[in-house]
């Protein structure tokens, strides 16, 4: 079976990791793999799938009417050329990912005789655009299926006739529980610096924490991005101590360490670390997203604290160690839930349904 995956952009993100381990479990099946992308290839992950670039968003520096012409022109082909690579690619099934490139791809099928499936792997509040919410609303129905990551994303898509959830699949290196002989009093938080993962609000809550107690640990972030320095200058004010560490290639060895994983976000579809840091006996906090609902049984296998709660939760959690080790062990259970070949096999009944 040849299988066509859509993606604007092959960086370091939760869906092109998914891609990834995807083609990995598809290929054991003896499935051959293509990865369709428009943007850049950061190299960030391997894939075992032949990559094409459909570069469809080049930057066009000249002005004039013929400049602004050709740019109209580039605009509407694209829908033509994403057709013509889906023919190329001779491909049994393609499986497109994220939003707009879902939108884009269902619209060029219209002229194509494939079946997508579709993927979303963000909230979808966070497309902000009236035309492109109304765009999705009017396509998704078109998809063969729509693969999202929690029920409550599942209810709000009761427009697309084919909605699943199926779960962000784990590697073999999150799979294998590791002794938890090396724990240090580390309180983790992994995610880039934005405003959705909620960092003013974390170190806020640090603050709260008696210092007593804060003195005794420490409060590693990992992860870049645009808010840095406002987050960096706020940490120095409030005297919390966090260290920023930059974006982190092995989070293994940081799972490894950590006590505890805290993800204090605004908004998660799925909250790939809640998965990833189960096998290092980490113990889970989060604030109430979707994901975490999802992830996390409260009380017992995690810890789910409103923005109100959270600062209590969290010192709660680093005085006691019962609490953290029976929180850690609990999650062990859910590990069989992020099988990869589980999950490439759910994939697969889509795609011959």
């Amino acid at each position: 079976m040849k299988i066509l995956f859509i993606i604007s952009n092959l960086a370091n993100g939760g869906a092109e990791r998914v891609i990834s381990t995807l083609c990995d479990e598809f290929s054991k099946m003896g499935d051959t793999c293509e990865i369709l992308y428009f943007e850049q290839n950061s190299g960030y992950y391997e894939y075992k799938a032949t990559l094409t670039h459909l570069p469809l968003y080049e930057k066009y520096e000249k002005r004039g009417i013929l400049a602004k012409l050709n740019k109209f022109w580039h605009k509407l082909s694209k829908f033509w050329r994403i057709n013509k690579a889906i023919k190329k690619s001779n491909s049994n099934a393609v499986i497109s990912m994220l939003d707009q490139t879902n939108i884009n791809v269902l619209i060029s099928s219209f002229f194509a005789p494939k079946s997508v499936i579709i993927g979303e792997h963000t909230d979808e509040r966070e497309l902000k655009s009236r035309f492109w919410r109304a765009m999705r609303r009017l396509l998704y129905a078109r998809a063969k299926a729509l693969v999202v990551l929690n029920e409550s994303e599942k209810n709000y898509y009761n427009f697309s006739k084919n909605a699943k959830v199926i779960y962000n699949p784990l590697n073999a290196d999150f799979l294998s529980p590791s002794a938890p002989a090396n724990k240090e009093n580390i309180v983790l938080c992994v995610g880039r610096l934005e405003s959705v993962k909620n960092y003013e609000f974390y170190l806020k809550s640090l603050a709260l924490i008696s210092p007593d107690l804060r003195k005794n640990w420490r409060f590693i972030i990992a992860g870049d991005g645009s808010q840095k320095e406002r987050l960096l200058a706020l940490n120095d004010e409030l005297k919390v101590g966090a260290e920023f560490i930059g974006h982190a290639k092995n989070t293994k060895e940081l799972y490894a360490k950590a006590s505890i994983l805290a993800l204090p976000s605004k908004s998660e579809c799925f909250g790939n670390v809640l998965a990833e840091c189960i096998s290092f006996y980490c113990a889970r906090i989060s604030t109430p997203t979707a994901g975490a609902s999802e992830l996390i049984t409260h009380a017992k296998d995690g810890i789910i604290a409103s923005e109100l709660e959270f600062a209590k939760a969290l010192e709660e959690l680093m005085s006691g160690e019962r609490l953290r080790t029976s929180l850690a062990k609990n999650a062990l259970r859910r590990l069989a839930d992020f099988e990869p070949a589980k999950i490439a096999f759910k994939y697969k009944e889509l795609m011959l349904s």
